[in-house]
């Protein structure tokens, strides 16, 4: 017999107890009342011992009861082994192989195929196989069904040819999800075959194991107690690791033109031997190298920032390059040049733009001038024809005038093709054009009686056009007072949803899709006789957000990693149908009509959107997290529960302990001995219970029973 929990055995010494107890009675003489004492004799009192023990059946039912709480605590199993000469065990194995820019270290990829290789031999006739590979994504190359429709002889040979033709890519490892898909891929064989009886599932995990894996999806993750993780990990040739980062601008504004150098960071790998480096400029095809490099100094475990070195004249650098240290795979940064949008906003009204009554002024000035827009504000009266090239090349229309019925037709295809109108109603006459443009005859509009100010009441913050304000810090509007604003009654508009609601429940802000397009609604202008909201904090992050929904890219960035999915800029779209990308290999992707983003970033370097307007630039460079290379810690796995079996690397202490003590909690919960010795505990304490009564009987009570 084991036990689970053998500390809770030390309770048995409480034994002792009534054992002392019973030693040190102390009885009570009796007395017997007597009318006279005259007739009776003195004699000198008779003494006991008083450490003899007396009851003893009693004393020995309190031990027992004391022993089988001390053994119910301590969880008591018999442990059960079959002989292993008459058991043959079943393997069901996933090779889980690590292709992200990591492998790509001195020496690591050859060991890696060495290992998976040595796996395969020892893998028996009635195994099942699984084989994946995995970076910031999990694949499988050969399934369990697969592997079991294979004749025995062509199964290894087909893994071995599979496993040739990978090469280590340039994502990040995302080791949590590929663990999670491995162990899921043994349940659902265990599910399919059927077949438990004497089979071991195991997950053969090739990696180099370094520090930035992602293991985040473990968090929700239960891992199953019968699947082993085999760690076979990749030791690399050189220690000293350094990598670049570019310094990004927070804010992201200033002008376009700043040509000032870049501010780059050097980050230096904890277990390096080497703090001395290199930083210098190159061209795409890294041919040719600046002699104006800089010397950078970065500890082990530590980043640096410093500015990137000057520029040669006459060479055309947009290509940073790190020496000095072990591998290179992250050691170059590539800098896109800003890719600025020209963005046209269209404003329909007769306000002047110099006036700070009126809400046009407030338009300008809330789009400034960046690295990624210039924006640039037009302004027609509504009452006049507007140019249909001013229509059709803006990306933001704002109406906020009556307008004529040729503007509105022109208006009216303008958001069937998928653009978005913002029509702000200064008036109840503005009602018209709400007509015109939505298409519904129909629509009732008045003056609202606000007592003092409206504020606004409940927000949709779900929406795509607030979800920037979403946040609790941001999303604070009370302080904003409207001082009236024109009722509608939302029935009129069917298809329309309230984005956000007066503290009276009538709609502020309403959204009504039209044919492809959104009509955004607003019943309150911003300038200042209608509201606050023009001189308050979120004016400007509102409209940039009604500009991102109308398909603008407010924050266009020209600096990505790879695997991230590429936003193609509106004004690219809309100047070309044929669009193609062409990748830092030469290869070109062709785009399709509609297309919102491009997801084919595998590579490192610059990547190309060529279209019949011009091409632009955007650079792709290694996630950061990739170049963090020191040797990640075993337990850093291990607190996830899940169980190891040793292998290179992994030492017996590490994994022995932790699997024995989860066995025998298995063997444990299935014998449950502990509640047998509740019940036989229940049963003497009822016993000693009656005996303990039985034994104090006073004499008065046992003469009433003898009669």
């Amino acid at each position: 017999m084991n036990f689970l929990y053998p500390l809770f055995l030390a309770g048995i010494a409480a034994v002792a107890l009534p054992i002392i107890l019973h030693m040190i009675r102390r009885h009570t003489r009796k007395r017997i009342t007597f009318s006279s004492l005259m007739f009776l004799r003195t004699s000198i009192p008779r003494f006991k011992n008083r450490t003899r023990l007396e009851n003893l059946l009693l004393l020995i039912l309190r031990c027992i009861i004391l022993c089988l709480l001390a053994f119910s605590f301590s969880r008591p199993f018999f442990t059960r082994e079959a002989p292993l000469k008459q058991v043959s065990l079943r393997r069901r194995i996933v090779l889980l192989i690590d292709i992200s820019a990591s492998m790509r270290r001195v020496g690591i990829w050859d060991q890696a195929i060495s290992e998976a290789q040595s796996v395969l031999k020892d893998i028996g006739q009635a195994d099942r196989v699984c084989v994946m590979s995995f970076d910031q994504s999990t694949k499988t190359l050969i399934g369990f069904e697969q592997w079991a429709a294979l004749e025995p002889a062509r199964r290894t040979p087909v893994i071995t040819e599979q496993i040739s033709k990978l090469l280590p890519g340039w994502a990040l490892t995302n080791l949590g999800n590929a663990l999670v898909s491995a162990a899921e891929a043994i349940e659902d064989d265990q599910i399919d075959d059927g077949q438990e009886t004497n089979t071991m599932s195991q997950v053969v995990l090739i990696s180099d194991l370094q520090k930035g894996s992602n293991l985040e999806a473990m968090n929700a993750y239960e891992w199953p107690v019968e699947t082993e993780l085999v760690v076979k990990s990749i030791p690399c040739q050189g220690n000293t690791n350094a990598a670049l980062q570019l310094v990004t601008d927070r804010s992201g504004s200033g002008s376009p033109d700043d040509d000032s150098l870049p501010s780059i960071r050097i980050i230096n790998s904890s277990d390096a031997t080497t703090e001395r480096f290199q930083l210098n400029w190159a061209d795409e095809m890294a041919e040719k190298t600046s002699s104006q490099g800089i010397d950078v100094y970065a500890p082990p475990g530590h980043s640096v920032v410093v500015r990137a070195p000057a520029r040669e004249d006459g060479l055309k650098a947009r290509k940073l390059i790190l020496t000095g240290d072990d591998h290179d795979f992250d050691n170059a940064l590539f800098l896109a040049p800003y890719l600025q949008q020209q963005v046209n906003i269209l404003y329909i009204g007769s306000d002047d733009p110099n006036d700070s009554k009126e809400m046009l002024y407030y338009v300008q000035r809330a789009f400034g001038t960046t690295h990624a827009l210039k924006p640039n504000v037009i302004y027609h009266p509504g009452d006049k024809t507007i140019a249909a090239t001013d229509i059709e090349t803006a990306h933001l229309v704002i109406a906020a005038d009556k307008i004529n019925s040729e503007n509105l037709a022109c208006l009216r295809r303008f958001l069937e093709s998928g653009r978005t109108i913002l029509l702000v109603m200064k008036s109840t006459d503005d009602v018209t054009t709400l007509t015109g443009l939505s298409g519904i005859e129909t629509i009732e509009s008045e003056e609202a009686n606000v007592d003092r100010y409206a504020m606004l009441g409940r927000i949709e913050f779900k929406h795509p056009l607030l979800m920037p304000f979403s946040k609790p810090r941001f999303g604070d509007f009370t302080q904003i007072h409207f001082w009236k604003y024109r009722r509608i009654n939302n029935e009129d508009l069917p298809n329309a949803q309230v984005l956000a609601n007066f503290d009276s429940g009538d709609p502020a802000w309403l959204e009504l899709p039209v044919g492809k397009g959104s009509l955004l609604i607003f019943t309150c202008g911003w300038h200042p006789s209608d509201s606050q909201l023009a001189l308050s904090s979120k004016f400007v992050p509102l409209f940039y957000s009604i500009l991102e929904y109308g398909g603008v890219f407010a924050g266009q960035q020209s600096q990505y990693f790879v695997g991230d999915n590429i936003p193609i800029p509106h004004l690219i779209k809309a100047a070309s149908a044929n669009m193609q990308i062409r990748k830092p290999d030469d290869s070109l992707v062709n785009l399709d009509a509609g297309q919102e983003a491009f997801a084919q970033t595998d590579l490192p370097g610059f990547y190309t959107i060529e279209t019949s307007a011009g091409n632009h630039l955007f650079a792709v460079n290694l996630p950061a997290r990739e170049c963090q290379t020191a040797a990640m810690q075993i337990e850093d796995i291990e607190r996830f529960g899940v169980s190891f079996k040793q292998s290179s690397g992994i030492t017996v202490e590490q994994t022995t302990p932790a699997k024995r003590q989860r066995s025998f909690a298995s063997m444990e919960y299935e014998q449950k001995l502990w509640r047998w010795m509740l019940v036989a505990l229940l049963a003497v304490s009822l016993i000693e219970i009656w005996l303990a009564g039985w034994l104090t009987r006073s004499p008065s009570n046992l003469q009433r029973e003898m009669k």
